[in-house]
């Protein structure tokens, strides 16, 4: 797989992602949750969305021009592609929307919970974040999420991984391809070299820079675990 940095080629080695507990402290549980391929495309913008549903809440029917993967936080939806048979995405599950066919569900499946997940769209210049098939008639709770700009990186695939932090636990991110995420639980300060901390709470996305030498998520609590959902692209 190669990956291109403003049209530079850059190695990508065989393991892009490597996870390592600290002395002293319980070693990170890194899990990969999924692996999604896609035709190549030149990626300028990595939008994302917070999205909150009611009970019983559905998704209107709609189309991505741009690959969209996430991760459910609360709840469940039911999820089918056009042409294929419904499934079941549960708290913890990772998804992958492709480009081109219809989204026909992408519903709250309990009548009784709320439902939350996240997505992030691979947009190449122009693109939109998601396309409805009719103009909306009621409201969807989009909690927008900040956008992040990799610069022009050509892509064709994407990875999602689970990480759980034992109290106090922390580990080192080696990324050699552009990576990005989410806090699912707890409150994880992400050490970079050459940048001030940054303190991520339960719900937060961050970014790090795939030049970046040395990254650090530690738990920033002593008391409970912790779980960071990272995405690599290339």
């Amino acid at each position: 797989m190669t990956i291109y940095f403003k049209h530079i080629k850059a190695v990508a080695l065989a393991t892009a992602v490597a996870f390592t507990g600290a002395a002293n402290a319980e070693p990170a549980n890194t899990v990969k949750l999924l692996s999604a391929n896609f035709e190549t495309r030149d990626v300028v913008k990595i939008e994302a969305g917070d999205f909150h549903f009611v009970p019983g809440q559905d998704a209107p029917i709609h189309t991505h021009a741009a690959p969209a993967i996430g991760y459910v936080a609360k709840g469940s939806i039911i999820y089918q592609v056009e042409g294929e048979k419904p499934q079941i995405l549960r708290t913890g599950d990772a998804f992958y929307e492709p480009v081109g066919p219809r989204i026909v569900q992408f519903d709250n499946a309990s009548a009784t919970e709320e439902a939350v997940f996240l997505d992030f769209n691979l947009q190449q210049e122009g693109e939109p974040f998601i396309v409805f098939e009719k103009p909306l008639t009621e409201n969807i709770d989009r909690r927008t999420l900040p956008t992040i700009e990799p610069g022009e990186v050509t892509i064709d695939s994407a990875e999602i991984f689970t990480t759980d932090l034992a109290n106090g636990g922390k580990y080192e991110l080696k990324n050699e391809a552009p990576t990005f995420g989410l806090v699912a639980e707890g409150v994880v300060d992400l050490l970079i070299e050459g940048q001030s901390p940054q303190h991520i709470v339960a719900g937060a996305s961050f970014s790090v820079p795939v030049n970046a030498s040395k990254a650090t998520f530690v738990n920033a609590s002593s008391e409970v675990p912790a779980k960071v959902i990272t995405f690599v692209i290339r």
